[in-house]
């Protein structure tokens, strides 16, 4: 499809108007398209979806003319863990002009300057990757000393999205933007970006929930993954946001790469967060993203979920099934939850608390939990809790 709006020519703002990704209106109604997935039932979302070919007409124009403005959306606080966090959720037209900024221009502007084992908001990347990565480096450091003496240092930003400070991280963008990007296009996503930051008030902090900010979450410390990797040269890290993690056989060199990381995040305006900044034994028991890992003797690594993930998502059931008979949630949306949940958690489960759970979910629901496509060992352990109710 294609659409076309013909601009007043006489405009100033017109004055060598370049073929900008902006301006292609294919771009942005695909950019639109993307934007929907996941919120069809959102009545603001279909509202957008009948319109969709005007606001796409109508974005488009305000691109050319240069009359975009960004909204501040809607903004709401959840508790997760005992910590409230303010979200933001963005109009249709905003999450549209995001995705083109992040999937078009800043999102490959940065990825050559991202390591590989920086795992958030990335294609083909998340916390299962992550994951993955931090057991292979357990496995490579065995490997290569073929022992499990050894150590490992956490490390946590306080507060992360809140105290990115604006003109440093402005500056920063540009920059990689001028190298990296077309240069109509990089000028363009700095001008958006300029509105969207004064869209986020004061003079630090960026919204979670909005999409630019994701990306800006991963690029913004690569600093310090540049100087953890190749200044220092450590044996294995990896960072996840805000979270990361260093092995080394020597713990007075991790204490020296944590000074040093000390000196970056301040000359970025970041916090280290010292409660959550540690270093333990690679034998002992550690928590990463809500899994508990160790390193035996022989190579092995284990994997167990924390057990305060258990007891959580316990007390969720719970609290879904008041809002269940007072009517303020539906049966497909309590078992669309707990579906992603144990899917996503089992693997590290035993086989106890996997029944546990099914049998906690049967009890309060009066059904079984339904799959549409289940993993075999899972399917497994299931079929043969099923079994042992009967």
């Amino acid at each position: 499809m294609l659409i076309t709006t013909e601009p007043d020519t006489s405009c100033s703002y017109m004055c060598g108007l370049s073929m900008s990704i902006f301006y292609d209106a294919n771009v942005l109604y695909e950019a639109g398209s993307k934007a929907m997935k996941g919120s069809r039932f959102k009545r603001q979302t279909q509202l957008f979806e009948m319109n969709h070919l005007l606001e796409t007409a109508k974005l488009q124009s305000a691109l050319l003319y240069g009359s975009y403005q960004p909204q501040p959306g809607t903004k709401f606080r959840i508790t997760e863990r005992g910590k409230a966090r303010d979200i933001t959720s963005n109009v249709m037209t905003d999450k549209t002009i995001n995705h083109v900024i992040c999937d078009q221009v800043l999102g490959p502007a940065i990825a050559p300057l991202v390591i590989y084992d920086n795992s958030a908001s990335q294609v083909g990347k998340g916390v299962s990757f992550h994951r993955k990565r931090f057991v292979q480096a357990l496995r490579r450091y065995y490997n290569r000393h073929h022992t499990n003496e050894g150590y490992i240092l956490f490390v946590d930003f306080s507060k992360y999205y809140a105290s990115i400070p604006h003109k440093p991280c402005l500056e920063m963008i540009g920059k990689i933007l001028d190298r990296m990007a077309d240069p109509e296009d990089a000028e363009m996503t700095k001008e958006i970006l300029q509105k969207i930051f004064r869209i986020f008030g004061g003079e630090k902090g960026i919204d979670i929930g909005n999409q630019c900010s994701q990306d800006i979450g991963v690029i913004y410390p690569h600093r310090i993954d540049n100087y953890a990797k190749i200044v220092r040269g450590a044996e294995a890290y990896g960072r996840y946001t805000d979270d990361f993690y260093l092995i080394s056989p020597d713990k007075a060199e991790l204490l020296s790469i944590l000074d040093g990381i000390r000196k970056i995040a301040s000359d970025l305006g970041l916090i280290i967060n010292e409660r959550k900044t540690h270093i333990c034994r690679l034998s002992d028991r550690y928590r990463h993203l809500q899994i508990q890992y160790s390193l035996t003797s022989s190579g092995r690594v284990i994997q167990k979920i924390s057990p305060k993930s258990i007891t959580r998502e316990r007390r969720k059931l719970k609290a879904y099934k008041r809002q269940l008979d007072s009517g303020r949630i539906t049966m497909d949306t309590i078992e669309g939850c707990f579906r992603s949940w144990l899917g996503g958690n089992w693997r590290v489960m035993s086989r106890q608390q996997i029944i546990n759970m099914s049998s906690l979910y049967r009890e309060l629901f009066g059904k079984e939990l339904t799959w549409e496509k289940i993993p075999g060992r899972l399917h497994w352990l299931m079929a043969a809790q099923s079994k042992t109710s009967k």
